[in-house]
């Protein structure tokens, strides 16, 4: 061939490979879509969506394969990435209604309530007869209704729901939105029709019997409720809530062998099942003591099934009943000798708890730091490493723990709640309350996790909000006495006298010696609610009669005349009982007391004095002691008798508590910082301690070391609306430079504590800060008129402040 021909040739050969090329994308593409669609067919989903990915990199704008994939993932339950396909989708072509209509419908589901009204919104312009376009409509429109407590509205939407449904019988958006209308329109036996209907479509969805749980224990249909619930341990064996929802429904109605049974039930003998032998055990150490689980343990031991795991929880049994000793030698025998596994961890975080327990700190943390090494994701190892940061104050260390921790267990609530404890110790109040709502709903409203928010919620002066966490965790547990109780405070709070009377009534028809006593204090709260000292007073002394020696119904007698200010009737009372009961310790401690109330101080000294004559190991005595001779104006008498209490007391934490406060109160700020120390070291989680440690250290210390101490122990007092934490935080931020958030809180602070000339200083110094010449020098004038002949330092600094400002500079 000759050379020309030859590159002829050539050249024909590279254009038709060139041509081919450009057509090789879409062609492959398009090949990988088939194949795709046919293995979808054949049921191989996941090798179909590796080929609709492979059209994705030839072909990114290849729509079909695109819509199909998402719809594939969304069935998969994957919504997260479904809503990014789709979100493509509709980029790609902004009138694509399924895309519109499935994001809607993803964000209706995770509660996004933002997302839904958009998509929503445009997939309604798109189709607006499209019927379950319509059903995302209506389920925003109610939403929009309860929003703004539109009664008229919810009716309206609800009733146009119900009309769709023959139209939309299987879309669950629409029966969502029915039930939850019918539920909060009280018809609660056709909310139960269709929460069956929709169990019958949806059988997957728990959230639907936990719903239907909640309406049948609100009518209190147990015979039904026993049902479903065994209906959802047949239906979802491998949830635990489930099956702890059925044993805390026949504890609560004290019928311990039918409980047993069941539990039993669940055991299939010489098979490994750790969590029901488990369960059993636990069932069987709170409802039958220790004699029974421990008997249980050693048969589980014996049997062989996992000899490792029963045994360390025998020796958790024994540490419990005060055998400490003998449950460390077994534990640390097992860790010892056993493999190494995600178990032998497991028995190694039960060892350092009880080091930890026993004082044996560094034991506990080596033993978590070991675990952590070999497994960097171990949940329990994690959550022991996170409360000791917290307790040193490392809170951003703590959460990063924890992050790692609900990564491995995202619907752990004792996670959550660690978390919302590191949060609060960050001041972060409103982070803490959702972790804390958050832990509820994971524990599908148990008591610990809704009294714990609760009672958050209570401190947070929201009670009605408490009072519907604690009404749904009663539905759950019917009975609890500590559920109830906490209802009877609130309503207390709320003077709801006829709802506090009805958690008294519930109380005392337990008629256990321990639920009578809290329906008389409820009782006794109601009567002083209204005022009605004389019926309070009444009612105590038929207590006092009823029961005989009833000594706490004694002494709410004393305290009830005192309150009511007849202090001669206390004394007659008093002095009745201490004839009677010469030798009562309790009386005569009372006669100390009310001899000091009424300004008898000489008389409350020498009846103290002969009290700790008998026992001078009752720190609470000398305290008292000590109390009295300050109120009488004997400072010197008073810290002779401290020192003396504290060569009896050393480790007394009220005794150092008192001492610090008084060597604050003679300015040697030193010495009250290093028994503040001491205190706070023993018990990080006390905010007056943190509050009084945190203050001394930014009043008294200028270098930076100290100041940023003073800050990681107050970030925990940041939005308390008590005064002395705002004029600590306020300060402190002052003390940073955060001039703004310095006086978010030192202005109230100076409102709430108007006679204090310090607090009155630092909100001068900060308005100086601010510019605000004007009002500095009215707040230095008043803090300097209030402090008198103060020697404090800061009031010589307000001093010379007054005069640059009055001069003009």
């Amino acid at each position: 061939m000759k050379l020309a021909n030859f590159v002829r040739v050539i050249v024909v050969i590279g254009s038709v490979f060139l041509l081919s090329a450009c057509d090789t994308a879409e062609e492959r593409a398009e090949k990988h879509y088939q194949n795709g669609l046919r293995l979808l067919q054949a049921g191989d989903e996941s090798r179909a969506l590796l080929e609709f990915k492979n059209v994705f990199k030839l072909d990114s704008e290849h729509l079909d394969a695109r819509l199909i994939y998402a719809k594939t993932v969304l069935a998969r339950g994957n919504t997260q990435e479904a809503y990014g396909q789709y979100l493509r989708i509709a980029e790609q072509d902004p009138t694509n209604v399924e895309a519109r209509k499935a994001m809607a419908g993803i964000a209706l589901r995770s509660n996004n309530w933002d997302a839904a009204a958009v998509q929503g919104g445009k997939a309604l312009e798109l189709a607006p007869d499209d019927p379950s376009i319509q059903a995302i409509g209506l389920a925003l429109r109610y939403h929009d209704a309860l929003t703004v407590n539109n009664i008229a509205l919810q009716k309206e939407t609800l009733e146009k729901a119900l009309a769709l449904k023959a139209v939309l019988p299987t879309d669950e958006i629409l029966r969502n939105l029915m039930i939850e209308g019918l539920i909060r329109d009280g018809q609660e036996s056709a909310a139960l029709r269709e929460i069956d209907e929709t169990i019958a479509l949806f059988p997957e969805n728990i959230l639907l019997y936990r719903l239907r749980l909640q309406l049948l224990t609100a009518r209190g249909d147990d015979a039904a409720v026993e049902q479903r619930l065994r209906e959802m341990v047949a239906a979802f064996p491998d949830d635990q809530t489930s099956k702890s929802q059925l044993i805390r429904f026949y504890m609560s109605r004290n019928d311990l062998d039918r409980a047993e049974t069941f539990l039993r039930g669940q055991i299939t003998p010489d098979k490994r099942d750790d969590d029901s032998r488990i369960t059993l055990v636990q069932f069987l150490a709170t409802a039958r003591g220790y004699d029974a689980a421990r008997s249980e343990l050693d048969k589980l031991i014996e049997e062989g099934t996992n000899t490792d795991r029963f045994r360390a929880m025998r020796a958790g049994l024994d540490f419990d009943a005060g055998k400490h000793d003998q449950a460390i030698a077994e534990l640390q025998d097992i860790v010892t000798n056993a493999p190494a596994s995600a178990q032998t961890h497991d028995i190694k975080i039960t060892l350092a708890r009880i080091l930890a327990q026993t004082g044996n700190e560094v034991g506990a943390r080596a033993l978590v730091e070991g675990v952590l090494e070999e497994d960097p994701g171990m949940v329990e190892a994690l959550k022991m490493q996170a409360q000791w940061y917290i307790n040193n104050d490392q809170t951003d260390l703590a959460i990063n723990s924890l992050r790692k921790a609900l990564d491995q267990s995202p619907s752990d609530p004792s996670i959550m709640t660690i978390m919302a404890g590191a949060h609060m110790r960050n001041g972060d109040r409103e982070l803490a309350g959702e972790l804390l709502a958050l832990a509820v709903n994971a524990s599908a409203r148990a008591p610990a996790e809704s009294l714990r928010y609760a009672r958050f919620l209570v401190s947070a002066n929201k009670p009605l909000a408490a009072e519907s966490v604690l009404l749904d965790a009663l539905r759950q547990a019917p009975g609890n006495i500590d559920i109830l109780t906490d209802l009877g405070s609130i309503y207390v709070q709320l003077k709801d006298w006829p709802r506090a009377e009805q958690v008294e009534r519930a109380l005392r028809g337990m008629n256990s010696p321990a639920t009578l006593a809290l329906a008389d204090q409820i009782r006794l709260a109601i009567l002083r609610g209204k005022e009605n000292y004389s019926d309070a007073l009444a009612f105590l002394e038929s207590l006092s009669q009823e029961q005989g020696d009833n000594t706490a119904a004694k002494i709410a007698i004393i305290r009830s005349h005192m309150l009511g200010g007849n202090p001669q009737a206390a004394r007659s009372y008093l002095n009745q009982l201490l004839a009677e009961n010469p030798d009562s310790s309790v009386f005569k401690f009372l006669d100390a007391a009310v001899a000091s109330a009424n300004g008898d101080f000489k008389a409350a000294e020498d009846r103290y004095r002969a009290l700790l004559a008998e026992n001078d190991k009752i720190e609470r005595l000398w305290l008292e002691l000590v109390r009295t001779l300050s109120r009488d104006g004997r400072d010197d008498e008073a810290k002779t008798t401290l020192d003396q209490a504290l060569n009896v007391l050393p480790e007394g934490r009220d005794l150092r508590w008192a001492k610090a406060t008084f060597l604050e109160r003679d300015g040697d700020l030193e010495g009250a910082i290093k028994l503040y120390e001491s205190l706070y070291s023993e018990n990080t989680s006390t905010s007056v301690i943190a509050n009084n440690l945190a203050s001394l250290l930014s009043v008294a210390r200028d270098d930076d070391q100290s100041l940023e101490r003073a800050y990681a122990v107050a970030r925990r007092l940041r939005g308390s609306d008590f005064p002395p934490y705002q004029d600590t935080y306020g300060w402190i931020a002052y003390r940073r430079g955060n001039i703004s958030e310095a006086l978010e809180n030192l202005e109230p602070a100076a409102r709430g504590l108007p006679q204090d000339p310090l607090v009155q200083y630092h909100l001068g110094m900060a308005y100086l800060a601010a510019n605000r010449d004007a009002d500095a020098l009215r707040q230095l004038r008043l803090a300097v008129d209030l402090a008198g002949d103060d020697s404090r330092p800061q009031f010589e600094a307000a001093r010379q402040e007054i005069a640059r400002l009055e001069q003009g500079e």
